[in-house]
């Protein structure tokens, strides 16, 4: 059965095997040294086959020759041609435009509004030209956490075949930068290293090989680094090779405070947050502000207290008024924990691009 008829069963709007589409294209180009962009309409043919690469190919093969992107494999292997189409960082050769107007929801795709594809540079880098960013700012951030193994004392000297597992899915990033580009901690702190760069470091953290991952989890924790992640789950989302970053940076935070570094702001929160639900089942907001900021950094969330408590947002600092009917099941989760640790390097089989 055709995609196309599985559609019309699902009573979902179908879209024709071929016709003619609406690409919106924003473009743009240096002049006097600011970037101005402009969107443009191009009407492109397409049939069950097109992907959004071989469009916008043919759109600067027939139409307009100075229309200027990265491509190169057309596999989803090089990464060159990321780019934002239709709200989303995606790589233009592995998404098909019949996907994007009917919507496809196991590739996380929604219909395009008003049947357009609208086509964009990588957000959260520089723009040099119409769908080129400049790439530098990302691989620097990369190179600045040295990514290769290092000789050291906490170097493993027995490697069982087992240990790919530790590293395998991290190394399937083929550096396009799509979570890079729908980051939302890079909007707020383009300092921020960004989820690429930290499952880039997670991948020698986790390696047997690697002989200074104290030294490593000590760089990583500081400002910039995996506590700056806001967990939003977007990078997870925009990966087009299955990486998940963010799960990455969330077993680096577990790394570090095993490792106890405990001198920052998410360290403490995390462990508060982790007691709590252990005593109480619930989270107690207060005592965690009190216990992440310490006294004279929660004095200085006063103004934001009174402010949420004019809309009777302030939660109630005792827990036990909210204690969970079935309390004694989230004890035994954690009693389980104990007993049987898990080793956060560890994962599932894995059955994703690169395996075997």
């Amino acid at each position: 059965m055709t995609y196309i008829q599985n559609m019309a069963m699902d009573a979902k709007p179908v879209v024709a095997n071929e016709g003619t589409v609406t690409f919106r294209i924003l473009r743009g180009t240096i002049v006097g040294g600011k970037l101005v962009q402009k969107t443009q309409d191009f009407e492109v043919p397409y049939d069950a086959r097109t992907t959004v690469l071989s469009a916008l190919e043919w759109i600067k093969g027939e139409i307009d020759g100075t229309l200027t992107f990265r491509r190169s494999c057309r596999a989803s292997i090089c990464g060159s041609c990321g780019m934002y189409i239709n709200g989303r960082s995606r790589l233009a050769c592995k998404i098909k435009v019949i996907d994007l107007l009917s919507g496809n929801e196991h590739k996380n795709i929604a219909a395009a509004k008003d049947g357009v594809i609208e086509v964009g540079p990588q957000r959260n880098q520089p723009v040099l030209k119409d769908l080129i960013v400049d790439i530098q700012p990302f691989y620097e951030k990369v190179k600045a956490l040295d990514p290769f193994v290092q000789d050291g004392a906490e170097k493993e000297e027995h490697v069982n075949k087992n240990s790919f597992e530790q590293v395998n899915m991290v190394s399937n990033c083929i550096m396009c930068g799509a979570c890079y580009s729908d980051c939302t901690a890079m909007v707020e702190n383009p300092n921020f290293f960004g989820p690429a760069a930290l499952a880039k470091a997670y991948r020698f953290v986790a390696d047997p090989r690697e002989g200074h991952k104290t030294d490593r989890l000590k760089e990583l924790s500081e400002k910039n680094g995996i506590w700056d992640c806001t967990r939003c789950a977007m990078c997870i989302d925009a990966c087009p090779k299955g990486v998940a970053p963010m799960e990455a940076i969330v077993k680096l935070r577990s790394l570090a405070i095993e490792a106890g570094m405990m001198n920052t702001i998410g360290a403490r929160k995390s462990t508060s947050l982790k007691g709590e639900i252990e005593d109480w089942g619930v989270v107690n907001e207060p005592f965690m502000l009190l216990r992440a900021l310490g006294p004279i950094g929660a004095l200085g969330q006063i103004g934001n207290a009174l402010n949420l408590a004019k809309v009777g947002k302030i939660p109630s600092p005792f827990p036990f008024e909210h204690k969970p009917e079935k309390l004694h099941e989230i004890s035994a989760i954690y009693k389980e924990l104990k007993e049987n640790p898990l080793d956060v390097k560890t994962r599932n089989e894995d059955t994703g691009p690169g395996a075997g």
